[in-house]
């Protein structure tokens, strides 16, 4: 009745290497997004003249007892989300170097 053409029916060996092979692709795409985060984190502080951000302050749990702190995959990650809030932090402060610099500009004053 739709206008779509109905799927073939598949056997269950095809399902299998069908999920397999999508879920490749889902790790695959999460791999490189992590190699690229990464990359993005370690050129960071020293691509800026501004300070870098504080370190995060989190309580220590129970297991690995701080020994792996910024290590591994969630040490980039919360590395990731410092990064992130201190360019918003950068970025108002930005603005508002901007807005001090536009008031002292005397009115009536345009660029050429």
């Amino acid at each position: 009745m739709g206008g779509r053409p109905q799927k073939p029916v598949l056997s269950t060996p095809e399902k299998r290497v069908r999920h397999i092979l999508s879920e490749q692709r889902r790790r695959n795409t999460i791999r490189d997004g992590y190699a690229a985060l990464t990359s993005m984190l370690a050129a960071h502080p020293t691509a800026s003249s501004r300070p870098a951000p504080p370190k995060p302050v989190r309580a220590r749990g129970k297991g690995t007892r701080g020994r792996t702190r910024g290590k591994g995959k969630s040490g980039v990650l919360f590395r990731a989300v410092e990064y992130v809030k201190w360019l918003e932090e950068s970025v108002e402060d930005l603005m508002a170097e901007v807005e001090r610099f536009e008031a002292a500009v005397q009115p009536g004053w345009r660029p050429q």
